[in-house]
């Protein structure tokens, strides 16, 4: 079986991303398996280490884990993006779960460093880009529909007049006959 899910209906499936045929041998767990261990390390592990944290008012810990759910949502986001172009990399993968692993276990700490490093930089730096799109965003979204609906109905409105146009041409040759 190699689909995910239906794309134009359920006889169009979606490749499993792996890899070539030729490389098979360098895949050791695949896509299913990464999935379910990097859904088991990366959230319930981590979402029960939260709880504890609240659970004791830890400020360090409760700073840890909320770092942490900050990187591993940007994580989850760019696996859409990675699982489709990456999946040929040998071992990519199990490179995933591996990162799972870095991201939280307290030697290594990565997603606290990835944090300070990375992205409380980029936010800090877009933050009011950031909060004027949230506060706006209502307002943007509706504008936006708007255009879509409108152009949906003049498109709609153009066609549904074509198709009278030509149901009236066709009519006179159907009588003749």
């Amino acid at each position: 079986n190699t689909s995910l899910l239906p794309a134009g209906g359920p006889s169009t499936p979606l490749p499993i991303p792996s890899l070539p045929p030729e490389l098979h041998h360098l895949e050791m767990i695949g896509y299913y398996l990464s999935t379910i261990l990097c859904t088991l390390t990366g959230s319930v592990f981590p979402a029960y280490k939260s709880f504890k944290a609240l659970r004791t008012n830890d400020d360090e810990e409760t700073q840890k884990w909320l770092k942490y759910w900050i990187v591993f949502g940007l994580f989850i986001a760019a696996q859409y993006v990675t699982d489709v172009i990456l999946p040929w990399i040998p071992l990519y993968f199990e490179a995933k779960v591996a990162f799972t692993l870095w991201l939280q276990l307290p030697h290594f700490q990565g997603a606290g460093l990835l944090y300070v490093t990375f992205i409380e930089p980029i936010l800090t730096d877009k933050e009011s880009k950031i909060d004027y799109a949230i506060a706006h965003s209502g307002k943007i979204v509706k504008e936006q529909s708007s255009k879509a609906i409108s152009s949906i109905t003049e498109r709609a409105g153009s066609l549904s007049s074509e198709v009278i146009k030509r149901t009236n041409r066709a009519k006179p040759a159907a009588d003749a006959d």
